[in-house]
């Protein structure tokens, strides 16, 4: 059983229903990536000291697409050394951030728990794998954390590499890796997006012999249904498809929705509302602006699966009339006077002040961004709610009387409104892996319609029991870290 992965793997157990030997719902493109380190593997236990060390492959960078068990690449090797290992080994699994790091951690743990009589011998404690009788241990750190120079890991996996906010812990990992001839470096990720460090790393490995590169273009795992692929190229934007489940590397930013998928939610029957309707609950969103920008104040509801825009409520600056404060606390007394059950969301960084005054006398919190993550969640939920057209308004949303626009499609000349607003936004790429929308340069175009009904249909969805979420929420916005 230790005297080589491929004999491990052939024991070891995975959690399907019933528990299932990995053996036999292995893949060929999983048998080639095992098959190319597991000389490496032996070498580095001291199992196999006859093949010449030069002969053998210790790098390996392997990108695959969603759902495709990464962690069983993960959880397979990592067991294996641990525990067939003749002399203490330390090893480095690395991951973008702290809660990738603790999933790692955990789907590690729990295939050694369903192969107790494998590795029972193994002590699993915070962010650490542990062989108390050799003293071989793997500890699971993130890019995240204090800097990682100093260390001389005997082997290295570095999750998700893509997402990876900086290269600091990539180029840490690297040249410890070099320090010590028998180090296994292997990279598992998705990918990416842009032309960074990444792609760097990338394309090195592509082309060098010493490394074991493999990419699969779109799905091969047979798990991985037909109704599933069909239903996420319906709800994700098709940059962000194609990265996830096909795993083509995206160079540029991309579309947040068309003008006729943006037009798809307008409703026939809705009107602009003055006032609320009893037994409702309201969450109003606002997007305040000076000079340069709109300031914006929308009021929603939830009826059933779908987000309901009521009133949205739209005032352009002019250069010798800026927007003041004051519009938008005589809009939140109106809306709180005729809205009897409402929740008002703020910028703290646009309207402290606001907030500060009325927050004693109205239901008034503050957006938190969460270092980025805010921005990631408006831009997937508002998107989602309109591929899937769970979110409706009324003709004219958002209407801004103009004369010129300069929109690059005809169809928008003379129209700036919510829809014609949505066609413009565009999907930006940030560190880390992160989506957020943005308006495109200069002309009429903004995004603040955008974000204040991106901000009360985030609170729609948050403020709803898990599934009721579900239900308003359209699949793709939970990830997963499964096999």
């Amino acid at each position: 059983m230790l005297r080589s992965p491929a004999d491990f793997r052939k024991l070891l157990l995975l959690d399907r229903d019933p528990l299932t030997e990995l053996r036999h719902c292995v893949q060929p493109f999983q048998t080639r990536d095992f098959t190319a380190l597991d000389p490496a593997w032996r070498y580095l236990a001291r199992r196999d000291v006859h093949t010449p060390s030069a002969s053998i492959i210790r790098r390996a960078y392997i990108e695959r697409p969603r759902g495709h068990s990464k962690p069983s690449y993960i959880s397979a090797p990592v067991l294996w050394i641990v525990l067939a290992a003749e002399r203490g080994l330390s090893g480095l699994a690395a991951a973008a951030d702290r809660e990738q790091a603790l999933l790692i951690h955990r789907a590690i743990q729990r295939i050694a728990k369903m192969n107790d009589d494998l590795c029972g011998g193994l002590h699993f404690v915070e962010h650490s794998i542990r062989n108390p009788t050799t003293g071989s241990r793997m500890d699971v750190i993130s890019s995240d954390v204090a800097s990682s120079w100093g260390v001389l890991p005997d082997f290295v996996i570095c999750d998700e590499l893509c997402h990876w906010r900086s290269p600091e812990l990539w180029e840490s990992l690297l040249s410890s890796a070099a320090k010590k001839t028998e180090c296994i470096l292997a990279v598992l990720t998705n990918a990416g997006f842009g032309r960074g460090w990444q792609w760097n790393v990338r394309e090195f490995a592509r082309q060098c012999p010493q490394w074991h590169f493999s990419s699969l273009h779109g799905p091969h795992a047979p798990w991985i249904s037909d109704a599933v692929l069909e239903e996420q190229r319906a709800l994700l934007p098709r940059p962000v498809y194609e990265r996830l489940w096909l795993n083509i590397w995206q160079h540029s930013d991309g579309d947040f929705v068309t003008l006729e998928e943006a037009e798809a939610c307008r409703d026939a029957s809705l009107r602009y509302q003055h006032e609320g309707r009893p037994g409702n609950a309201y969450v109003a969103g606002i997007d305040y602006a000076e000079k340069h920008d709109l300031t914006v104040g929308c009021v929603c509801h939830r009826e059933g699966q779908f987000v309901i825009v009521d009133r949205m409520d739209v005032v352009r600056p002019t250069p010798g009339n800026t927007t003041k404060v004051e519009w938008v606390e005589n809009w939140i007394h109106t809306v709180a006077r005729n809205f009897a059950d409402v929740q008002f969301i703020l910028d703290p960084h646009q309207l402290v002040s606001c907030i500060q005054s009325l927050e004693r006398r109205y239901r008034i919190a503050r957006f938190e961004f969460a270092g980025g993550r805010g921005n990631e969640d408006l831009a997937r939920v508002l998107q989602q709610l309109i591929l899937a057209r769970h979110v409706r308004w009324y003709q004219g949303c958002g209407d801004v009387a103009t004369t010129h626009s300069a929109a690059v499609d005809t169809r928008l000349v003379e129209r700036d409104d919510l829809e014609t607003e949505l066609s413009a936004l565009r999907i930006r790429y940030k560190s880390g892996g992160a989506i957020r929308f943005d308006h495109l340069r200069g002309g009429q175009h903004h995004d603040d319609r955008s974000f204040a009904l991106a901000i009360a249909c985030l609170t729609l969805c948050r403020s709803t029991d898990e599934a009721n979420w579900m239900q308003i929420t359209p699949p793709g916005l939970h990830g997963g870290f499964g096999w």
